[in-house]
């Protein structure tokens, strides 16, 4: 079941529906001795479209944009960046998704499917710290964002992470947040009313922070919603 939830920004109050965390999320992961762009969900990954992947940048540790190599498979995409780059962001379009008279989803606008009254436009986001940075900070042309308040790649498992949850540049409050996307979709904890909450670092490893979020549409024969779903995603070494 959706809820409804009101949040105001910048004195204007806004609606917004929060789905289950049955869609999936984006990040950057080491497979095979290469960085992949992973389209998942919990343990499970998917193959997707490269075209799907609309935008990536890098950033140096003291945020100068940098260029970065993107690599086309038959049904991902990796990235090779260099030793200097601290940051890669992506933008992830996966189209638009409609609830056909059976109830199944199918990639497919509305006004292309058949009495549907139920459509998604699923758009992703994911800012990926690959090493450590000078100061975090928002970024733009990342729409909805977390955004680390100290610099995640010095923490340990069980250290604290403060966030910050962002919509158009405006916290969000009272929004859940999925600690852990890979490993526990099913524990969030929820911004406070300045868009603020703590995270418990899950992993000594790979860590994907998400949160998933659907702002309705209003006269549109395409879908009912943008749904975005968004990931600050960081990797912890273990010592040796």
């Amino acid at each position: 079941m959706h809820k409804i939830l009101f949040l105001t920004l910048s004195g204007f109050v806004t609606c917004f529906i929060t789905q289950t965390v049955s869609a999936h999320g984006i990040w950057i992961a080491n497979r095979v001795d290469q960085k992949q762009i992973i389209l998942g969900e919990g343990p499970l990954d998917n193959g997707y479209n490269p075209d799907t992947v609309k935008q990536i940048h890098a950033y140096t540790n003291d945020w100068v944009p940098s260029s970065i190599i993107k690599k086309d498979h038959s049904n991902y995409v990796t990235v090779e960046p260099s030793d200097k780059i601290s940051v890669v962001t992506i933008d992830f379009d996966y189209g638009y998704w409609t609830q056909n008279a059976h109830g199944k989803y199918i990639n497919l606008p509305m006004n292309q499917v058949q009495g549907a009254t139920t459509g998604t436009h699923a758009i992703k986001y994911s800012v990926n710290y690959l090493s450590s940075v000078t100061n975090p900070k928002i970024i733009k042309d990342i729409p909805l964002q977390i955004v680390p308040n100290i610099d995640p790649t010095k923490l340990k498992r069980g250290d604290t992470l403060p966030i910050t949850v962002y919509k158009d540049g405006q916290p969000l409050a009272n929004v859940p947040v999925i600690i852990d996307v890979v490993n526990n979709l099913d524990q969030t904890i929820k911004t406070d009313n300045n868009g603020e909450v703590d995270i418990i670092v899950p992993n000594q490893g790979l860590n994907v922070i998400g949160v998933e979020i659907g702002f309705p549409i209003e006269k549109s024969n395409l879908a009912t919603q943008n749904k975005f779903f968004t990931t600050l995603v960081f990797t912890l070494i273990p010592e040796e």
